[in-house]
C-alpha cells in the first residue's frame, strides 16, 4: 500500500515538473548596426522568432567573448515577457576561422603534400641509382669486354647517373624553398591563432508568453577590442585655393565576430574612460623626516624643436587626362554628423564589411574645403629647408579630432604631418611640408668671428649671417627663428651686438624674423652675439 502511495506521488512530481519545464530555442540575431567608439564598440542585433504558451529560453550562441556583461540590453516586441537574462562564456564551441587563417592552414596543407611528393620522387631517383651502381658490372671471367662496348655502356651510365643527380639537386632545392615558405606560414599562423579568440559569448533570455505569438528580439552590448582613429588626406593645389580635407576614418576590431554589411556609426566618445569628475584634496605643506633628498637633474640646453617630415617625398604625375565627364562620388557624401552634448557621430549610411582580424579597415568619413592662409617657416640653425604651413581658421566646425595626416600639394605627394587638434588657438597649423623653391643659408662670418683674453676674462663672440632666398614667381611670407645662448651663472655675461631688427625673447632666448620676399627676392640677416666668462672656465655647449 505504502509503495502504491509513492508511486502515485512520484507520477504527480513527474507531470508538475512537465507542465513547468522551460524549454530552450535557438535565436539567429544578425548584426544590423555597430557604434564605434575610439575604444571598444556598441553592437545592435535583431533577431524574429515565434514563441509557444508558458516559460521558455531564448539562446543567442556564437557571440563575441568580449562582450561587458553589464551592458546587455535586451528588448522585445510581442505579447509576451522578458523575465531574465544571463550572459555565459562557452569555452568548448570556438569562435569562427577568420577567412585569412583558413586560407593559411589551406597553403600549410598544400604545401605538406607537395613535399611528400618530391620526397617520394627524390626516393625513386634514389633506388634507381642505386640499382645502376649495384649493376655496373659487365662481361665475366670467361668472356672479356671489347672496349668500343666498354665505352658505350660507360657513357650510358654516366648520362643516366648525371641526370639522376641533376634531378635530385633541383628537388631539393624546390623542397628548401617550400619549407622556408612553410616557417614564415606557420609563423603567421601562430600570430593570427594567437589573437583569435578561443571562446564565444552566449545569451540566455527567459520568457514567458499566455499564447503562441511572434517576438522581435532587440539585442544590444559593449564589446572590447575595437576602435577607431582619425586619418586626413589634404590637398592644396596652390596658396591661394582653400584646401581640400578628406576625412577618413581607421576602423579596427579583434571581437571573434565579423561585422558583414551593417550600417556604421562613428562616435568621438571613450565609454571606458572614467566619467567621475575629479576631486581636490587638501594640499599640506611639511618637513621631511628623512635624510636622504633625491638629486636634482642636470639642466638641459634649450633647443626649438620643429615637427616635420625629414625624408623626401617621392614625386608623382600630378597631370591625369579627363577621360569621363561625370564625377565619381566619394563615400564622404554618405554621412550625416549629429553632436551631442559630450561627443559628435558620424553616421555612415552604406553599409561596411569589418572582418574580426585586428587590421585597419578604411572608412571615409566627410570631405571638407578649408580656407587657409599660408606661410613659411624656418629654423637654419636646425634645418636649412623651409616649412609651409596652412593656418586654418574655424576648424572647429568640421569637428576634426588629432590624427596623422597625407599630405598632397599641387597634385604632389610630399609627405605625412600630424593635426593637433588639442590647443586653445583660434588658428590651426597644419604643416605641407617642405618647399625647396625657398633657399636658405647660414654661414658664419670670419670676419667678426673671435676670440679675446680681456683680463680675468675670456670673450668669445660669434657672428652668423643667414640669407633667405625666394625662387618663386609669386611673393612668400616666412617666419624666421633663430636663439641667443641664455646665462645660468651670473659670471657669464651675454651681450647682442647685431640682430637685424629681430624680435627677442629674452626669456627663451629666441630670435624671430617675420618677412615678405618678393619673387626672386633675397634678403640676408646678420646675428652677432658675443659670450663673456672667465678665462679658467670652459664652457662645454658654447
Amino acid at each position: 500500500m505504502i509503495k502504491k502511495h509513492l508511486f502515485v506521488l512520484a507520477v504527480t512530481v513527474t507531470f508538475f515538473s512537465i507542465g513547468f519545464a522551460q524549454t530552450e530555442k535557438d535565436l539567429t540575431a544578425n548584426i544590423k548596426e555597430v557604434t564605434v567608439y575610439l575604444s571598444g564598440a556598441e553592437v545592435h542585433r535583431i533577431g524574429n522568432t515565434t514563441l509557444n504558451s508558458g516559460s521558455s529560453t531564448i539562446k543567442l550562441s556564437g557571440l563575441s567573448p568580449s562582450i561587458d556583461a553589464s551592458s546587455v540590453q535586451v528588448k522585445g516586441k510581442g505579447n509576451f515577457i522578458i523575465l531574465s537574462v544571463n550572459h555565459k562564456l562557452n569555452y568548448l564551441d570556438e569562435s569562427k576561422k577568420p577567412k585569412e587563417i583558413l586560407a593559411i592552414e589551406d597553403s600549410i596543407k598544400t604545401l605538406n603534400k607537395k613535399l611528400k611528393i618530391l620526397a617520394g620522387r627524390e626516393g625513386v631517383y634514389k633506388n634507381e641509382e642505386s640499382m645502376i651502381l649495384a649493376n655496373k658490372a659487365i662481361g665475366n671471367k670467361e668472356v672479356g669486354v671489347d672496349a668500343l662496348d666498354l665505352e658505350e655502356v660507360a657513357n650510358v651510365f654516366r648520362r643516366r647517373l648525371m641526370e639522376i643527380s641533376e634531378k635530385r639537386i633541383s628537388i631539393q632545392e624546390e623542397s628548401i624553398e617550400i619549407r622556408d615558405h612553410l616557417t614564415k606560414l606557420n609563423k603567421q599562423l601562430v600570430v593570427l591563432n594567437g589573437k583569435r579568440t578561443r571562446s564565444t559569448g552566449e545569451l540566455y533570455v527567459v520568457v514567458s508568453a499566455k499564447e503562441r505569438t511572434p517576438a522581435k528580439f532587440e539585442v544590444s552590448y559593449f564589446v572590447n577590442g575595437a576602435g577607431w582613429k582619425p586619418n586626413y588626406d589634404l590637398r592644396a593645389t596652390n596658396v591661394t585655393s582653400p584646401i581640400t580635407l578628406n576625412y577618413k576614418a581607421k576602423v579596427h576590431q579583434n571581437t571573434g565576430v565579423d561585422w558583414s554589411k551593417i550600417k556604421l556609426t562613428l562616435s568621438t566618445l571613450n565609454p571606458k574612460r572614467s566619467g567621475t569628475q575629479p576631486k581636490m584634496n587638501p594640499w599640506t605643506l611639511q618637513y621631511r623626516t628623512y635624510s636622504n633628498y633625491p638629486r636634482a637633474s642636470k639642466k638641459r640646453r634649450a633647443t626649438y624643436a620643429m615637427q616635420g617630415q625629414k625624408t623626401e617625398a617621392p614625386m608623382m604625375q600630378g597631370n591625369l587626362e579627363e577621360a569621363y565627364e561625370e564625377e565619381a562620388q566619394s563615400a564622404a557624401q554618405y554621412t550625416s554628423v549629429s553632436e551631442s552634448t559630450t561627443g559628435v557621430q558620424f553616421k555612415i549610411s552604406l553599409p561596411y564589411t569589418i572582418p574580426s582580424d585586428g587590421q585597419q579597415h578604411d572608412v571615409s568619413v566627410a570631405e571638407h574645403d578649408l580656407k587657409a592662409n599660408f606661410k613659411h617657416f624656418a629654423i637654419p640653425k636646425m634645418d636649412l629647408d623651409a616649412f609651409l604651413l596652412a593656418g586654418v581658421s574655424g576648424w572647429e566646425d568640421y569637428k576634426i579630432l588629432s590624427g596623422n595626416a597625407n599630405i598632397y600639394f599641387e597634385g604632389t605627394y610630399v609627405g605625412k604631418s600630424f593635426i593637433n587638434t588639442k590647443t586653445t588657438d583660434d588658428t590651426l597649423n597644419i604643416s605641407f611640408g617642405r618647399d625647396q623653391s625657398v633657399n636658405i643659408t647660414r654661414e658664419k662670418l670670419k670676419d667678426y668671428t673671435s676670440k679675446k683674453f680681456l683680463g680675468e676674462k675670456k670673450k668669445e663672440t660669434f657672428a652668423y649671417e643667414i640669407a633667405i632666398r625666394n625662387t618663386k614667381k609669386v611673393p612668400v611670407n616666412i617666419t624666421v627663428e633663430d636663439q641667443i645662448p641664455l646665462s645660468s651663472n651670473k659670471e657669464i655675461e651675454i651681450e647682442v651686438e647685431e640682430m637685424s631688427e629681430a624680435k627677442h625673447d629674452k626669456v627663451s632666448g629666441k630670435l624671430t624674423w617675420k618677412l615678405e620676399l618678393l619673387g626672386g627676392e633675397t634678403k640676408k640677416l646678420k646675428l652677432i652675439y658675443s659670450v663673456k666668462y672667465p678665462k679658467d672656465k670652459i664652457i662645454g655647449n658654447l
